[in-house]
């Protein structure tokens, strides 16, 4: 390796894309570009982590953590805005309401059995912390306010929020359903319904079900 090579592998990190594409960051912990970078890598997990739920129910690829956070936030920006709610938090709560399972992965209630709520909840908390020490020190306060914020609903965006993730839910299941009978489904329909006290959104529940 040369002198001049030498010099460039301790100023920056690359990540090669194929043979003759790389993306290069300079080495410098304190810029944003770099927590930037660091962030997305573990983030994007959620990109490639399915649902385990519908894994065990529907052949061929299901949706990924990252679709349904998607959908959460497209459902919380109309009704938010239809509710005249703070659709900026709204849809900070929405995109990292799952962000934990970049690390932790995708539970199913049978897992979370096993481990117990207080389990469960220790290791997504475990697992959020870990995650966004990535970021700079001054902006982990706010995502991780807005985590707490979910966890214990103390908003009514949060709340909102918290109901929209079991609706989307059962919107899927009903997609599903056409592929592979809306029989297989019934629980989460029971689920989603139980976890959910807004009466709009339960009657969108009871539409989704009578269909």
């Amino acid at each position: 390796m040369t002198a001049h090579r030498r010099i460039f592998a301790r100023k920056y990190i690359c990540v090669y894309l194929s043979k003759a594409f790389r993306i290069c960051l300079r080495r410098t912990p304190s810029t944003w570009l770099n927590s930037l970078f660091r962030f997305w890598q573990y983030a994007s997990e959620l990109k490639r982590e399915e649902r385990k739920g519908w894994q065990k129910r529907v052949e061929g690829r299901v949706e990924s953590v990252a679709d349904h956070s998607f959908a959460v936030a497209l459902l919380g920006l109309y009704e938010g805005e239809r509710r005249g709610y703070d659709l900026e938090r709204i849809l900070k709560l929405a995109l990292i309401h799952d962000l934990e399972e970049a690390i932790m992965g995708d539970l199913t209630p049978q897992d979370k059995a096993r481990r117990g709520t207080t389990g469960v909840e220790k290791d997504r908390e475990r697992a959020i912390r870990e995650l966004l020490l990535k970021l700079p020190p001054k902006s982990r306060p706010s995502y991780l306010n807005l985590w707490i914020d979910l966890r214990e609903r103390r908003s009514k965006e949060a709340r909102l929020v918290h109901e929209l993730d079991k609706v989307e839910m059962a919107f899927q299941a009903h997609r599903y359903g056409k592929r592979t009978g809306q029989r297989k489904m019934r629980d989460l329909y029971e689920s989603a319904t139980k976890e959910t006290n807004d009466p709009i959104l339960r009657r969108a529940l009871a539409t989704i079900v009578k269909n």
